[in-house]
């Protein structure tokens, strides 16, 4: 709320007033979901408020929004009235009280793939310290803000602590560990469906609920403000989002994230942005706006740091932590009012948050003692010879360590954090015993290191025949969504009568299926190496946008690189609108990937097939080959030579990459070349062209803008098209 100068206390408006303004607040935003970016840049990162709170609305009948936004009136006169029965927390205070009133317990869900999103202990606990020291007025910049607001710098008098126990009363360190493909995308349901799968239960009335994940949808960070209709306190769905970069100011995070959190618990105690009630900072029409805050001033919303910047008649609060800008530092006392309110109320289970009895259930007092052993590894999967880092994860304050490792050397280890190396290809256990010299926990786990098979040696030439399953076979199938997965077909081929198909029929949109190489040594190659195969696909509908992705790593699958990608009509134009499967050759596509570069050639090269699904129909792969790219290698047969057909090169300009389709009647060896307008041949490939259509892919990335010439050529005859590169 705007004060007329840089008054430290303001009047307050009556309740009659107050209502009015609540009712008009509510109308213009009544579910609140909040953001908080502080990139380089300082780009805000759209937190999609309007699309989120209008598909909540969307699931209310009229008789239940009335409802909600009657409950909604009476909660924010609660709120007032607390406010106004309680004109201490309004009062300045130039010094820091460090006195606590409320306690809340913390559980961190991070949820991963074991990349970099599975961010460490070290960095959620960095996190909490912010947040602990932005609520209590000690961290090291609040003294420093413009002279003018120093009076109103408020104290909140919140600490947060990481639960001890479990909604069941089981002993944990506050941080849950979900492997999910989840964390990839997904809604905020779908995040909480996959914790609760693996860790049960974690009631939003008894923990502050953190979703860590990769990508959340766009924003840095989001959460819901009180309500008792759609988001209550019972359930785990008024959890804080957060992308795992933006948690803390290390490891993953950056001083961009320091006070990320801080802005989003500050939502779920019901403060709205510094604007007001909407998620769009430097508009005119937010001096029309109200935040319900009395000593905050009206402004327009901030996206940078000026520190003097007067946008509604009166000097911003520039530096307030529910600000967008990138030199957050304080909360005011008319903030801490209002989340002190937030706490004392019950809508949303904020009052039972810090009750006593909670703090008993959730353990937070509790002195730390050795209850659990546990820990993770940096890889699962690794070739002979590969190491694999552990990381101890084992609570509360273990002082010893005794590790076994089955199949590694060492094979055992005192060290917290061993690191061992696995030279024979296999599975192996793991097993760990924590002490902190009263009490000791073990933990083991079965099959938790795959050793890959000794690397295969050129030609690969796999037409999955005599197979019946993928299980101890050259491939590894990855299953995130725990649903169709990559499996062996014995009704459609094109050579013979096997493949590989994803029944990808009927599944919901958003899975990501893989089917990975074992290792193969590409070292001894000279020349090019050519990835080829088939697949056999059709969309179920005309708006289906699903992906195929071929994805190549030169370190065993450590780190992999797209280099084929298709999407929506490039895989297929042609619909179907029951399970699909293959009839004939001609419903085949031959892929002839040549940009396997001498980066590549390795003694642990993997390539794998990665398939986004969007509710459309059933793929198929075949005849998967990878090759050197001379004829004497030539792992296909060669017939009579056939007709060009249905020759075609895009997209044209192209930038990145340019694809070239045609159709032969019988397999042949086809040269596929790009030359200038001087006739000088910038890349040359032979590939192993198959019946019917085939696709080859050029590389032109690096290659000089112009005009250029492509140009397919069997034994001679040659057909020719021009290329615009970008």
């Amino acid at each position: 709320m705007h004060c007329g100068s840089q008054n430290i206390i303001c009047t307050l408006p009556s309740l009659k007033t107050y209502k009015l303004i609540m009712k008009k607040i509510l109308l213009s935003l009544t579910l609140f979901i909040g953001a908080f970016s502080t990139s380089q840049a300082q780009e805000v990162h759209p937190c999609h408020t309007v699309e989120k709170t209008q598909e909540y609305l969307s699931t209310l009948s009229p008789s239940e929004r009335a409802e909600y936004e009657e409950e909604q009136a009476e909660y924010q006169l609660d709120i007032q009235e607390y406010i106004d029965n309680n004109p201490h927390l309004l009062t300045s205070n130039n010094g820091n009280q460090r006195a606590i009133q409320y306690t809340l317990p913390v559980v961190f869900h991070i949820i991963h793939e074991g990349g970099p999103e599975n961010i460490s202990n070290e960095q959620v606990m960095n996190a909490l310290n912010h947040m602990n020291e932005d609520y209590q007025k000690s961290n090291a910049t609040w003294s420093f803000v413009n002279s003018q607001f120093l009076p109103i710098v408020a104290d909140v008098e919140i600490e947060f602590k990481l639960a001890k126990l479990d909604n069941n009363g089981n002993c944990t360190n506050g941080i849950t560990r979900t492997y999910s493909s989840i964390t990839n995308g997904g809604s905020g349901t779908d995040r909480i469906a996959a914790v609760q799968a693996q860790h049960g239960n974690w009631p939003g009335n008894k923990y502050i609920n953190i979703f860590v994940a990769k990508d959340i949808g766009g924003a840095a960070g989001y959460t819901y403000r009180p309500s008792n209709s759609g988001f209550t306190g019972t359930t785990m769905n008024n959890g804080i989002h957060v992308l795992h970069n933006y948690v803390g100011s290390i490891g993953t995070s950056s001083s961009s994230g320091t006070h990320t959190l801080t802005h989003e618990v500050g939502h779920w105690l019901d403060l709205p942005h510094t604007w007001g009630g909407t998620n769009d900072p430097g508009l005119a029409s937010n001096c029309n706006d109200d935040d319900g805050v009395a000593d905050t001033p009206q402004t327009i919303g901030w996206t940078t740091c000026n520190t003097n910047g007067t946008s509604c008649g009166s000097l911003d609060n520039v530096e307030n932590f529910m600000e967008y800008s990138y030199c957050s530092k304080m909360f005011t006392n008319g903030q801490k009012a209002r989340m002190h309110a937030a706490l004392d109320n019950s809508v949303g289970g904020r009052n039972n948050v810090h009750s006593a009895a909670n703090l008993t259930a959730t353990g937070v007092n509790l002195p730390d003692v050795m209850c659990q052993a546990d820990f993770m590894a940096d890889r699962l999967e690794v070739c002979a010879g590969g190491t694999v880092n552990f990381q101890d994860l084992s609570y509360s304050g273990p002082t010893g360590w005794s590790w076994t490792f089955s199949g590694g050397s060492p094979s055992t280890s005192t060290s917290q954090n061993p690191s061992v190396t696995y030279n024979t290809p296999g599975t192996y256990e793991v097993s760990l015993t924590a002490d902190d010299g009263s009490n000791s926990r073990t933990e083991t786990k079965t099959g938790y290191i795959t050793v890959l098979p000794t690397p295969a040696t050129l030609p690969v030439m796999e037409s999955f025949e005599g197979m019946n399953s993928l299980t101890n076979s050259f491939w590894n199938v990855a299953d995130q969504g725990s649903n169709a997965r990559f499996d062996i077909s014995t009704s459609a081929g094109y050579t013979g009568s096997n493949s590989v198909v994803l029944s990808n029929f009927g599944q919901v949109a958003g899975n990501i299926d893989e089917l990975i190489s074992n290792p193969i040594d590409l070292s001894p190659v000279a020349t090019e190496t050519t990835l080829s195969f088939r697949y056999a696909y059709r969309k179920r509908s005309d708006s289906n946008d699903e992906w195929l992705r071929v994805l190549i790593s030169n370190n065993c699958g450590d780190n992999w690189t797209t280099r084929k990608t298709l999407r929506g009509d490039g895989i297929s134009e042609l619909t179907y609108t029951s399970g699909w499967t293959p009839s004939s050759q001609e419903e085949w596509v031959t892929v002839h990937m040549t940009n396997i570069t001498s980066a590549y050639w390795t003694s642990n090269f993997r390539f794998k097939f990665q398939f986004e699904s969007d509710g459309g129909n059933n793929l198929y792969l075949d005849d998967i080959n990878i090759y050197e790219g001379s004829e004497e290698d030539e792992p296909l047969s060669v017939e009579d030579e056939g007709l060009i057909k249905a020759f075609n090169v895009y997209p044209n300009p192209a930038d990145e990459e340019a694809n070239v389709t045609f159709s032969l009647e019988n397999s042949q060896n086809v040269n596929v070349t790009l030359t200038n307008m001087m006739g000088q041949t910038i890349q040359s490939n032979t590939v192993h062209a198959n019946t019917g259509k085939n696709l080859v892919m050029i590389n032109t990335s690096n290659v000089e803008a112009g005009i250029y010439l492509v140009s397919v050529n069997i034994g001679g005859s040659k057909q020719v098209k021009r290329l615009i590169i970008k």
